[in-house]
Formats: C-alpha cells, sequence, structure tokens
C-alpha cells in the first residue's frame, strides 16, 4: 500500500480527492492532508508517504517550492501538481523538478487514476531493484526498523549491512522486544498522531525504545523487555493517549530477541497475539503467557441445539442464573477447542439466544412486547471484542428475559420440576436435562422427585400428558392432533399410554366425549 499526501489550500478540493477515488482499489491509501506548504512539510515528516498531490499556487509557501524542499529530503519522491489554470511556465518548472504529472483542475477522475497506475508501477520497479540499496545509504529509524520487523529473507551481506546501520543509528542493543498497538476502529490521522506522541513520551524521552507506525499499527522497539509490574501502567497510558475518541484498540507484547535477527520473531509474536484478541482477556496488555488462556479452562464436546436450548431454557424458566452462565461458558469453551473463528462464534451465540428466545414466546405470548429490546441486544452480539465481553453481553440478555419472565419459586428443586412439566409437558423432557440445570446427578434428582411425588419422573410426565390429552380430546381434536400437542411424536405409542391409563382407547374416549 503507497501512502499519499495531499497538499491544497481548498478543504473542498483536499477531501474530495479523498472521497472520489478509490484508493485502495487502486493500491494506495491516504495518509494525511496539509493545507500549505510549511503543514505539508510537517506531515511528511510524520508518514513519509510515496507520492504528494499539491496544488501549485498556495499561501505562503507555493507548490515549486514545497517540491524543491522534499526533494532535499526524498530525491525518490513520486509527486503530482495540481493548478487551477494552465500555465506553461509552471509546467516547465514542475518537470524539472521531476514531477510525475501536472493536473489542471477540476481533477478528471480518469486522468489521475491513470497517474496513479503509472506511479504505482514505477515504485514497485523502484522498490524491486532499488529500494535496497537506497534504504542502507538513506534510512532513517524508523525506516530501518520497518525493514528488520517485516523482512526476514537476508543474505551475509544484507545482515552486515543492516548491523553497520543499525550501529551508525545507534540500535544495536543488548535485548529488543516489540511492543504493539492495534487500532480497531477507522484510523484518522488524529489518534495515530497522539498515540505515537504519547508513546514517544513515555519511551523514547526516557530512551527505552523507539516509536514506529507500521500497516496503520503504532508499535515500539524496546531495548529492554517489559516487566510485568510495568504492563498496567503502559496499558493505562496508551489508554489515556487514545483518550475521548472511543477507538477500539489492543496492546500486544512479543517474544524477547536477543539480536536484530530475532525482531522480526518478536513482532510476528505480537501480531498473532493481536489476531486472538478475541479470545484473550479484554482490557489489558496481551502477552504471550495470555495465549491460551480460555483454553486451559477444559472443556467437553458442543451438546446438540435442541438439548442445549433446553438446558438454558429451563434455567432461565426457574431462574437459575449460576446455571445458565455455566452452559454460556462450556458452549463457548468448547466452540474454540472445535476451532471456530470469531465470527462463527458469534453466529452460533445468536442462534442460541434466537432459539431460547422462541421457546420463551412459544410458553409465554407476553414476551411478543419485549421482543423488540431482545432483537436490539442480538445485533449488539455481532460487535463484542473479546469471548469475555460476549460471555457478559449473553449473561445480561438471559438475565433480561429472566427478568420478563417474572419471579419463580427456588424453594424446592421438585417444585420447580413440577412447575417445568406443567408448563412444558409437550417437550421432549428428559430427567438428564433438568439435572444439568440444577446441578443434580441425575440419579439423585430422579430419587429426590420419587420420595416427594410417589412417582418415578417418567411416569409423572405420562400422566400429566394424558391429562392434559383427555381436555384435547374432550374439546374435540383428532387423536393425531392430540399426540402431537402432548409430546408423543408416535401415535401408537400414544395409544398404548392413553389406554394404560385411562382404560380406553383415544378414540373410544372422544367418541364417548361428544356423545355426552
Amino acid at each position: 500500500m503507497i501512502d499519499v499526501l495531499i497538499v491544497d489550500d481548498e478543504p473542498k478540493l483536499r477531501e474530495g480527492l479523498r472521497a472520489f477515488i478509490d484508493w485502495e482499489a487502486l493500491g494506495y491509501r491516504v495518509a494525511d492532508t496539509a493545507a500549505n506548504g510549511n503543514e505539508a512539510l510537517e506531515k511528511y515528516a510524520v508518514c513519509r508517504p510515496g507520492l504528494v498531490i499539491a496544488d501549485i499556487r498556495m499561501p505562503g509557501m507555493d507548490g515549486l517550492q514545497l517540491i524543491q524542499r522534499l526533494r532535499e529530503q526524498d530525491p525518490l519522491l513520486h509527486i503530482l501538481i495540481l493548478s487551477g489554470y494552465a500555465d506553461f511556465d509552471y509546467a516547465k518548472k514542475a518537470i524539472a523538478h521531476r514531477a510525475d504529472g501536472y493536473l489542471l483542475k477540476p481533477v478528471d477522475e480518469d486522468e489521475l487514476m491513470e497517474y496513479l497506475r503509472g506511479i504505482k508501477a514505477a515504485i514497485e520497479e523502484e522498490r524491486a531493484s532499488e529500494e535496497w540499496q537506497h534504504a542502507t545509504k538513506e534510512w532513517t529509524r524508523e525506516a530501518l526498523i520497518h525493514m528488520l520487523l517485516t523482512d526476514t529473507q537476508h543474505t551475509s551481506d544484507d545482515r552486515s549491512q543492516l548491523k553497520d546501520r543499525a550501529e551508525e543509528l545507534g540500535l544495536i542493543w543488548n535485548c529488543y522486544q516489540v511492543l504493539l498497538v492495534a487500532l480497531h476502529d477507522e484510523l484518522t490521522e488524529s489518534v495515530l498522531y497522539l498515540l505515537k506522541k504519547a508513546m514517544a513520551e513515555t519511551f523514547e524521552h526516557d530512551d527505552r525504545g523507539l516509536v514506529f507506525e507500521l500497516y496503520g499499527q503504532v508499535g515500539v522497539l524496546l531495548k529492554e523487555p517489559l516487566l510485568a509490574i510495568e504492563r498496567e501502567g503502559v496499558y493505562r497510558s496508551i489508554r489515556t493517549a487514545i483518550g475521548e475518541t472511543g477507538v477500539e484498540f489492543t496492546v500486544a507484547l512479543g517474544s524477547k530477541a536477543g539480536s536484530l535477527d530475532e525482531i522480526a520473531g518478536s513482532y510476528s509474536a505480537a501480531r498473532e497475539l493481536i489476531k486472538l484478541h478475541f479470545f484473550l482477556d479484554d482490557g489489558k496488555l496481551l502477552c504471550q503467557n495470555d495465549a491460551h488462556s480460555e483454553y486451559e479452562e477444559g472443556c467437553s464436546e458442543v451438546l446438540p441445539s435442541e438439548t442445549l436450548t433446553d438446558q438454558i431454557y429451563y434455567a432461565v424458566d426457574i431462574g437459575n442464573m449460576k446455571a445458565v452462565k455455566s452452559l454460556v461458558r462450556q458452549t463457548g469453551r468448547s466452540l474454540i477447542a472445535e476451532g471456530y473463528t470469531e465470527t462463527d462464534i458469534k453466529r452460533r451465540f445468536v442462534e442460541i439466544l434466537t432459539a431460547v428466545m422462541g421457546k420463551g414466546l412459544q410458553q409465554h405470548p407476553g414476551l411478543q412486547q419485549h421482543s423488540k429490546p431482545f432483537s436490539d441486544m442480538l445485533t449488539e452480539i455481532y460487535h463484542m471484542r473479546s469471548i469475555y465481553t460476549l460471555y457478559d453481553k449473553i449473561d445480561y440478555f438471559f438475565q433480561q428475559l429472566m427478568n420478563s419472565l417474572g419471579e419463580k419459586d427456588k424453594h424446592r428443586e421438585v417444585k420447580i420440576m413440577l412447575d417445568l412439566i406443567e408448563r412444558n409437558f409437550s417437550d421432549n423432557l428428559k430427567l438428564e436435562t433438568l439435572s444439568g440445570v440444577l446441578n443434580y446427578n441425575s440419579a439423585y434428582l430422579g430419587k429426590l422427585f420419587k420420595n416427594e411425588t410417589g412417582e418415578y419422573f417418567n411416569t409423572y410426565l405420562d400422566k400429566v400428558r394424558i391429562e392434559k390429552a383427555k381436555s384435547y380430546l374432550e374439546a374435540g381434536f383428532k387423536v393425531y392432533q392430540v399426540a402431537e400437542k402432548v409430546g408423543y411424536t408416535n401415535v401408537d405409542y400414544f395409544h398404548s399410554k392413553f389406554k394404560k391409563y385411562v382404560g380406553t382407547s383415544p378414540s373410544a374416549y372422544r367418541r364417548h366425549a361428544s356423545s355426552e
């Protein structure tokens, strides 16, 4: 990606150029804009663009003077000149300063894009053939750091030149470590500037390292490893620097490096941690010891969708928030262990929440009035930056759902089970499912239920279903409809159960009821 600096005293033209060209598609990024020549020199020193697009007539320092000053700093810099009218003398002077092109205002989009394609090809060719030779002579510290961070394929001659240049620039240290800050929202020059300034004050003023910017991330090449006791303070200073911009960020610390050749490895380690930021603890500086924090908790297989939905819904329905949280985190760890991506995990949880909400609406139609707030919360799931904030958002969702369902009687486990059976008899209720929700061994819970009710769980459930079935038959429903309504998927099985408890077949019972 080639950085571009746009210089013009007309704000509309500056922003217009930024907006109407698809810079990224052409291989460019507008790094900054400036309103005059002096500001352009300041901005150039910060962003070091590969291309400057400048108006030829500006108050103070004009475009030609700016080009001359820029050429003193970078003989290879590519420059496009803008002018409000055709001026042959200015054009000749611009060409003398080796400008790549001369464009008349209003700028023709196609003409500009043609120039941009040509300049991009020229820059790529220069980088391929001359960059190394030029860099070893002209590098600033930051440019040298860029090469150390990203280029790992050095020949012995390359390494020798790197070491010589590093020694000239005072970069031969006993140890190195890369600290990296990634900004997750749309970047602005002001945010990057504030961050680089704050990090320079923290590290460069105390001679602890050198600040750099690379690929939209700001980092520090530290000359001593960052101690554990220092990490919280460093994170706090970065958070303060970003201030009230609201920009989300992640800070990561790479591995220790004992030589120039190992710096790229430290940078790579920091980048990998940033890629994993969703799975790591949010709100602190990340280091390699954190890399498997959520994996080490242990996990089991992801429960089938229907089983998981039932368990969470029953836990919500009885007001057992502890069980809800346990199920949510168990599911999260299992999804991570199975290799789900951040997007896949969020999508899976949205599916689970939607299914639980749907089940709640079936059992409690009054929940319909709360459907809009719950839908909004589902959308927010996709904006969570870490697995931990995702857990918190899901907990909040279920807590609100629990509150909407009203307070439940939580005094005795058996009464909870009876209440669940009464309201969910048509579901595929199993003792094993309820035992998971109530945090009891299924055998113990079955024994507890038998002692309290005098019936085995399945027997009690069958009797409730048959009583409900009798009401449906009396109301005129057909036998197969009644079987489905009370939770029997097999009509023959329903027939046998009904006859067992009532002493007659469902169809006979229906006929008798209709004749009365």
